[in-house]
């Protein structure tokens, strides 16, 4: 498993939980219990990333009320691992439709609620919601982009969830439209300020990395991939314990023994 998918579940684990040690220690239990599953390096940080956040939803952890004066900790386990996946790890739509177990346009509309809400905790009381690219452009021309007050198409756009030739068309189409280009000039401005309230884990050099090449070891322990380290009788052990290991002994017993009762 590469190291940068170990990052990416040590953020997702620390804005799950607050406590760092806390979160060093489940992310590690995560990883130890979803390795026995061996599955690709991708799908074993979607499913690492799932099971922490069922996790974090049962034990609802107690947040310092210090903490509770920043927007970001009042949020919901959910919310917080979607924008840290979404600003942060910049998964895609789809990724995290299979992590949250929702639907793409939902995830979508989930975002953008949830940006207009934290940002909202931030925004000026004397300025609209509106200058924060809350609604669309004030005019529409039949040539603009469709524009959904729920899942509008600038949050897609710094989302980059636009295919290339939507992308592309939407750029042409923003060099000679003043609208579109305020509503997304409204639209970064918001986007970049709910990126600057998701707090990032302190980094600490040599020690985060040696953290995190110690997790590698030990997932690796996990699926039996340092040889070097395993005895034959452990090798054997790992091999027997495997569903498919024993349904092919099961197999070959079965056979025999019919071999030897015609």
């Amino acid at each position: 498993m590469r190291v940068e998918d170990l990052r990416s579940l040590s953020q997702i684990g620390q804005a799950l939980w607050v406590d760092p040690v806390l979160s060093r220690q489940r992310t590690a239990e995560t990883l130890q219990a979803v390795g026995l599953l061996q599955l690709a390096d991708e799908r074993i940080v979607e499913r690492a990333s799932s099971a922490l956040l069922a996790r974090a939803r049962s034990e609802r952890e107690l947040i310092a009320p210090a903490l509770l004066s920043d927007p970001f900790f009042r949020l919901l386990p959910e919310e917080r691992l979607l924008l840290v996946a979404l600003h942060q790890e910049r998964w895609s739509y789809r990724r995290m439709a299979r992590v949250m177990n929702w639907a793409e346009d939902e995830v979508a509309t989930r975002a953008w609620k949830l940006r207009v809400h934290l940002a909202s905790q931030r925004v000026d009381p004397r300025k609209p919601l509106a200058s924060l690219g809350a609604v669309g452009a004030p005019t529409r021309k039949a040539s603009c982009p469709e524009f959904d007050p729920l899942n509008p198409w600038t949050q897609r756009f710094f989302d980059e969830e636009h295919a290339p030739r939507e992308r592309l068309f939407i750029q042409n189409h923003l060099m000679a439209c003043d609208d579109c280009r305020s509503a997304l000039g409204r639209c970064r401005d918001l986007y970049y300020l709910v990126e600057s309230m998701i707090p990032r884990a302190p980094e600490n050099g040599s020690a985060d990395m040696a953290q995190l090449q110690r997790l590698q070891r030990e997932f690796q322990k996990i699926q039996g991939l340092v040889r070097s380290e395993v005895s034959w009788r452990q090798a054997l052990g790992l091999y027997l314990r495997r569903t498919d290991s024993q349904l092919l002994i099961a197999g070959v017993l079965t056979w025999i023994a019919w071999k030897l009762l015609a």
